[in-house]
């Protein structure tokens, strides 16, 4: 249920898949919605554009889609193997690239094998020009292979695609030949009619739906950053709905409670004794508000420890690649409970937060254990989250207090 309400979440009842692929040497994008209802499919929206432009247009807006990059500048062949293992399989199929330039994934049919590669900076161009029209991409497939996706519900010796025929033998892709005849032809996909134009496109957005994945991926952390892209801007993009909307009920929750009490003072008014009695709670709330300033300054005043110094010096020495997430200042050793006294970590401070340029990281931690008050700096965590940029945790010990 839980993975149901997150998908809802992210996609809504409708999955987009679009195909963007090569006709004459010009672009063409085939595109397909298919709606989720209870346990059904439905087929939505059909979208065919010559443009990324008119393709944004037919769009939801902020809707993501999976893209497959089926053009000429995307290269599959077929190889037999008793290995599945995906890089052996690209180099059996392409034994002179270099792999590092490429993106590449496959499928494997049985002993037969289907690679597909594409340069990464022509994909990287790509994936760049879907960002720039605001069209999220979160997924990405090369050539014909996200094919292998609908075969098993498609009851045809061959299925055409837009550019590609694909030979099935007992639910198994057995083939993929470049298509000349551009006849389009309608195919039964578990009771859809889909033209094969939009096959492609069909299985993408089924790839979200059933959330099973027959194609190796090469490129699995390309994937990942744009998950987490798309994820971070929905995030925002609800959070600031849900905001607004929650300020909206409070402003009128508050505006409705401020309307009747002051009906209610303007009848009490009348009398003298309801005044007196306003003037009595009103001394009486000046008093309380009065203490309550005297406690908040005496916490202040009691707080003449060295923190302040402490947070400012690490603060001025932080490297401009350096972004902050927490600075926990004699943390909390566990949970505070009613009765038990307050447990912490006396002359600690905890730091996390990411790093942009990896090389500053140790520069920074000798700078920190270079300073007087600082007796030394663990380092609890430090991972990659992405090519340039990684997080961290480290645990400054400082002289006691009590020393100086």
């Amino acid at each position: 249920m839980k993975t149901n309400l997150a998908s809802y979440l992210q996609f809504g009842n409708r999955f987009y898949g679009v195909e963007q692929t090569q006709l004459d040497n010009a672009y063409k994008f085939y595109g397909i919605a298919l709606i989720k209802k209870q346990n059904q499919l439905e087929l939505g929206t059909c979208l065919e554009s010559n443009t990324l432009d008119d393709l944004k247009a037919q769009l939801p807006k902020s809707k993501p889609i999976i893209l497959v990059i089926n053009t000429n500048s995307v290269l599959t062949k077929k190889v037999a193997s008793t290995s599945n293992n995906l890089s052996k399989l690209v180099h059996l199929a392409f034994p002179n690239i270099t792999v590092d330039e490429f993106y590449y994934e496959s499928i494997s049919q049985g002993e037969n094998h289907f690679v597909s590669i594409c340069r990464k900076s022509y994909v990287d161009e790509i994936l760049e020009s879907y960002a720039a029209k605001h069209i999220p991409v979160i997924n990405f497939t090369l050539g014909n292979l996200i094919g292998s996706n609908v075969c098993s519900f498609i009851d045809a010796e061959v299925v055409h695609t837009s550019n590609a025929s694909l030979s099935i033998d007992n639910k198994l892709i057995s083939n993929i030949t470049s298509r000349e005849n551009r006849t389009e032809l309608m195919f039964n996909i578990n009771g859809l009619d889909i033209e094969s134009k939009y096959i492609l496109s069909c299985g993408a957005a089924l790839h979200t739906i059933l959330n099973y994945d027959t194609i190796q991926s090469g490129f699995t952390n390309t994937k990942k950053e744009l998950n987490i892209r798309f994820k971070q801007k929905r995030f925002a993009s609800q959070f600031l709905k849900i905001g607004l909307g929650s300020l909206f009920i409070v402003l009128l929750i508050n505006a409705l409670f401020f309307n009747h009490y002051y009906n209610a003072v303007n009848s009490l008014r009348q009398t003298s004794q309801v005044l007196e009695l306003s003037k009595t709670k009103m001394m009486e709330l000046n008093e309380e508000i009065q203490k309550n300033e005297k406690i908040v300054t005496d916490i202040l005043k009691n707080s003449s420890s060295k923190s302040s110094f402490y947070i400012n010096d690490i603060i001025n020495r932080l490297p401009e690649t350096v972004i902050l997430k927490e600075l926990n200042y004699q943390p909390l050793l566990k949970k505070i409970k009613e009765g038990n006294d307050i447990e912490h970590q006396k002359n600690t401070i905890l730091i996390s937060g990411q790093i942009n340029e990896s090389v500053w990281f140790s520069r920074w931690i000798s700078q920190l254990e270079a300073i007087s008050w600082i007796t030394s700096v663990d380092i609890l965590n430090f991972e990659d989250i992405a090519k340039s940029s990684s997080s961290f945790t480290i645990k400054i010990h400082m002289k006691d207090d009590s020393e100086d």
